[in-house]
């Protein structure tokens, strides 16, 4: 009996190998062009240059600017919501939650100042789509949050509200740090966000009083 090897789907997985590490290569230039140009200034043109593929090629993964632009936003949105919930799921105590779900936020916009621009100085803000993934992921952290507060006695109403200070003040404090041109160590930056939440979240009635 003769055995023929069928090599399909080998050929298959290298195919779908190779077009993953395509997307990848459309997905980072991308990121390096709007970064630099902005979504306005930015064009297919220079990000398949940058990709090192025809705009033919780059057009097969991506059918037009803005949902390349959405697809570069979404990976920032969710590294933004993975941090916030990886610092919590490392956390011990109310306090230290609070700090980390804090330094989450300066951890974000420390580490690529480029897609801190990009989530909350979108140049594109009065497209609906932009606007629905960006205040999306923003009510994903304060969920996670305000989980952690109703986990100390706090009622729903209460902690959702709390966590969407939480949320704001941490995103806003980080966003002026760096502006400022990191005029303080990152750790005093959060610390002194954290005393101000910490401080008046220890005003709030809570179900357990």
């Amino acid at each position: 009996m003769t055995l023929l090897y069928d090599d399909t789907s080998t050929t298959e997985g290298s195919e779908t190998a190779a077009r993953t590490q395509r997307r990848l290569a459309v997905l980072g230039a991308a990121r390096a062009v709007f970064v630099v140009a902005g979504y306005h200034g930015a064009s297919m043109e220079d990000i398949s240059v940058r990709a090192g593929m025809s705009k033919p090629v780059l057009y097969t993964h991506y059918a037009s600017k803005i949902d390349l632009y959405l697809a570069v936003l979404q990976g920032y949105l969710d590294r933004m919501v993975d941090g916030i919930r990886d610092a919590l799921a490392d956390a011990h105590g109310q306090e230290d939650k609070v700090r980390r779900a804090v330094l989450a936020y300066f951890d974000f916009v420390d580490e690529d100042a480029g897609g801190h621009t990009l989530v909350f100085e979108s140049p594109v803000p009065s497209e609906p789509c932009v606007r629905w993934r960006v205040t999306n992921a923003m009510g994903e952290c304060a969920v996670l949050v305000s989980a952690e507060l109703r986990a100390a006695g706090m009622d729903n109403v209460r902690a959702y509200g709390c966590a969407f200070g939480v949320v704001g003040a941490s995103h806003l404090a980080a966003r002026h740090w760096l502006d400022a041109g990191r005029p303080i160590p990152k750790g005093e930056a959060a610390d002194t966000v954290v005393a101000l939440c910490w401080n008046g979240l220890s005003g709030v009635q809570t179900t357990a009083e």
